[in-house]
């Protein structure tokens, strides 16, 4: 994927943007003060209205509809557990229930029952049965309004930066991951109503994806939208964890105000939020299990509540990813640290529990993912764990960002961030070089440990991650970990030195200012276009001039209509594809390397029409100019997207090959006839429904064949079958293709076309009669 379109250098861009943000900061604080509520509330309020214009109502509806579900429902887990949840937070509590339905979602998507009528019970019936819990949010809310109206000028920039998360949420998706991943197994789920977990096509398709199974309940129910805005749920998830991190470490309100903007502000923050990674998920429950660790190692009488709360919310972030086995160690040694607070006779049984929610939550994708390949972390370390669906090789991602420490890792991370990420520099934001060492002082000196802690955690789990490889997205959670510490600082009573307090904030003002300057240096939108709000015109305008693979996917999909596999030579940037992809990449090395192993157009029409492909998508600037002209000779152009075309297998290459043992019947060798069956003659047989002919033969899943046969009833008319019948690798009935036809006194040929279906192995091919009246069959072909 290319650099974002504008540079974070563009002053024309810059100066637009800080004209929007003042005349929004007007409209909230003029309204905030004529209404007497705060300026969250209105910028929240704004945001709704937004979202009516832009015909996002319904999306909307179904992110809230989650939370409210979620908070249900694991309230609803936590009783059963005997766990007094009144002593936890709605936040912790809307985590434990979001992890329950992602881990129902990974087990359901095992099977075809994936469809909205599943999801919308599924978030209905709690919400019916817990109502009473729901007016009690409301009523908190009622009661946050009517708060005496204080003049804080955080709020406003708080409120200003989030609406911007928020439209850039209802922006069609322009990422690659996400559109290569994190969005393809939503819309796959809903499309073809289960997930395959087919290595062979997709190597990725069995890593942890709790965060894409959440996604998966909004995209089912309302489309990308939905998904989109639940993932900026989550960073606003995070913006309130910190909150409760800096209030954990002795802060005040003051200091979380500048922890949340400071977050908010982040150029990484956003891109985490403008695109659908997965990141905002995975730190919200890695946070707050960090959170409940922190509250273990104080001596009280809430270890019981705490360590199997922990247990599920680390397990929930092991669930999402694997990166959590870096960062989990610093938690244990914490813990270590601490022992005398939680390990207590007493507390054995929460011990007990708490462990095995992590590992019931947790050990689900892995335990999968050694099931179906004999390795839980496939594709990673398979020189190790030599699953066959790999080569034996250690997949290296640090091959392109590097790994360690160095000692000026602060200013690399911040001038050189394209080491470190696919962005542009500054992309960490400037907290790091301007904040964390003064932050860490003041701390230090005024004795506040409890925000010393939350630098540490996030400075060892970032010397931990980086052991493997450089890459940011990786310590996401730090970033949150240290917009706590930093807050902590900030807060009045930490320090009792005005200056310091004073100079801090300063500081953090100049960040905040600079974060904004470089806000969109990680990000794939340049700038928030209302083009793509406006109509599904003016959405397909949009794609069209930014990614038209997305327009070409949507013209494949109202061709494909048998949703056979479509071979992709172009970034995998296919979400939304109702068919399997077929990618010349290392999402399936083995027809990459048949790929680069092909010397001529047949050849490569022969592996197309291997993979049961029909349609092809071609991007002039995919692999060499040779590769492309033969693929362009193998094909027919059907249509041109800009630098797309969208095109088909030629029908020259099709049906070469027969597959049947005299066709012609001019022996009866391979075939297996019926008793009842007549053999009159050479070259035709006489056959009915109750004695047909047949031949067994070996086809591949997927792939496309033609039935053909020519017939003739010289005595009375009839009726004939072309019949295949599928059997799976034991022989075990799977399906039929039937297709009936009426036989006349003169010879006539009939043909079908079928598609092998996913787990055949052979077909049954019948030369057989509709009824009792005789058919005479003088030839049956089967080809590939």
């Amino acid at each position: 994927m290319s650099w974002p379109t504008a540079s974070p250098f563009d002053w024309g861009f810059l100066r637009r943007q800080v004209f929007c943000l003042i005349v929004v900061a007007v409209i909230i604080e003029v309204c905030s003060r004529w209404i007497r509520v705060g300026r969250l509330i209105v910028g929240a309020s704004i945001a709704c209205v937004i979202a009516i214009f832009t015909g996002a109502v319904w999306p909307l509806l179904v992110s809230v509809w989650f939370g409210f579900a979620s908070l249900v429902v694991g309230q609803a887990l936590l009783s059963a557990l005997k766990i007094n949840y009144e002593k936890l937070s709605r936040l912790t509590i809307f985590l434990i229930g979001a992890g329950a339905y992602g881990t129902a979602v990974g087990l359901y998507a095992h099977f075809p029952i994936n469809y909205p009528g599943l999801y919308g019970a599924a978030l209905a019936i709690p919400v019916i049965l817990g109502w009473r819990s729901i007016t009690e949010v409301f009523r908190s809310l009622i009661q946050y309004i009517k708060q005496p109206l204080e003049l804080r000028w955080l709020d406003l920039a708080i409120a200003l930066v989030a609406l911007i998360y928020c439209c850039v949420a209802l922006m069609p998706e322009v990422g690659h991951d996400a559109l290569a991943m994190h969005l393809f197994i939503p819309g796959h789920l809903a499309h073809r109503h289960e997930w395959g977990f087919d290595v062979n096509t997709y190597v990725w398709a069995v890593m942890p994806m709790m965060g894409d199974w959440l996604f998966s309940i909004g995209y089912m129910l309302a489309g990308e939208t939905a998904a989109r805005m639940i993932n900026v749920g989550f960073i606003f998830v995070l913006c309130w964890l910190i909150r409760d991190l800096v209030m954990w470490a002795g802060g005040n309100a003051v200091g979380a105000r500048w922890a949340v903007l400071l977050f908010l502000t982040t150029p990484l923050t956003f891109t985490e939020s403008s695109s659908l990674f997965i990141e905002s998920v995975w730190a919200s429950f890695i946070v707050a299990g960090s959170l409940s660790i922190f509250k273990l190692l104080k001596l009280d009488n809430d270890q019981n509540i705490h360590l199997p709360v922990a247990g599920i919310l680390l397990g929930g972030a092991l669930a999402t990813k694997a990166v959590t086995f870096t960062i989990l160690p610093v938690l244990l040694f914490l813990l270590m640290l601490r022992y005398r607070a939680w390990v207590r006779r007493e507390l054995i049984s929460a011990l007990a529990l708490g462990l095995i929610l992590f590992l019931t939550v947790g050990t689900v994708p892995y335990a999968t993912a050694w099931f179906l390949t004999g390795s839980p972390v496939f594709p990673f370390f398979n020189q190790i764990f030599q699953s066959p669906f790999y080569p034996p090789i250690n997949f290296d991602s640090a091959s392109i960002f590097g790994k360690g420490l160095t000692w000026d890792i602060f200013y690399q991370a911040t001038f050189h961030t394209e080491k470190f990420l696919e962005s542009r520099p500054g992309a960490t934001g400037f907290q790091w070089m301007l904040l964390f060492f003064p932050a860490l002082l003041s701390l230090l000196f005024s004795r506040q440990y409890r925000g010393v802690i939350l630098f540490g955690v996030a400075g060892l789990s970032i010397a931990l991650t980086f052991q493997s490889v450089t890459y940011l997205r990786y310590v996401f959670p730090s970033f949150a970990w240290l917009a706590g510490g930093i807050g902590a600082a900030l807060s009045a009573g930490v320090t009792d030195s005005i200056f310091v307090r004073r100079s801090l904030a300063i500081v953090g003002s100049a960040v905040v200012v600079l974060n904004l300057v470089f806000f969109k240096s990680g990000t794939y939108y340049g700038d928030i276009s209302l083009l793509p709000l406006a109509s599904s015109s003016g959405r397909d305008a949009y794609l069209n001039s930014r990614l038209p693979i997305r327009n070409a996917v949507e013209l494949v999909n109202r061709l494909n209509v048998e949703h056979t596999p479509v071979a992709v030579f172009s970034l995998p940037l296919t979400a939304g594809l109702n068919s399997d992809g077929v990618y010349s990449n290392w999402y399936n090395y083995r027809f990459q390397a048949n790929m680069n192993g092909a010397k001529t157009a047949d050849v490569i029409a022969q592996l197309l029409l291997e993979m049961g492909v029909d349609y092809v998508i071609l991007d002039d600037n995919w692999g060499e100019g040779d590769k492309r002209k033969m693929i362009e000779e193998a094909t027919d152009n059907l249509a041109e997207l800009g630098a797309i075309t969208v095109r088909k297998v030629k029908i020259g290459y099709r049906f070469q090959t027969e597959l049947l043992r005299n066709p012609d019947f001019s022996t009866t060798e391979g075939w297996i006839i019926s008793s009842r069956a007549n053999d009159q003659s050479s070259k035709q047989i006489i056959v009915s429904v109750s004695s047909p002919a047949f031949q067994v033969v070996s086809v591949a899943p997927g792939r496309r064949y033609q039935n053909n046969v020519t017939a003739v009833c010289p005595d009375q008319p009839s009726q004939g079958r072309l019949q295949v019948n599928w059997l799976d690798s034991k022989s075990n009935f799977i399906s039929t293709d039937i297709q009936i036809f009426d036989c006349a006194p003169s010879e006539a040929s009939h043909s079908q076309e079928v598609i092998a279906p996913r787990d055949a192995s052979s077909a049954v091919v019948y030369a057989s009669g509709h009824t009792n009246a005789s058919v005479i069959f003088r030839k049956v072909s089967f080809k590939q």
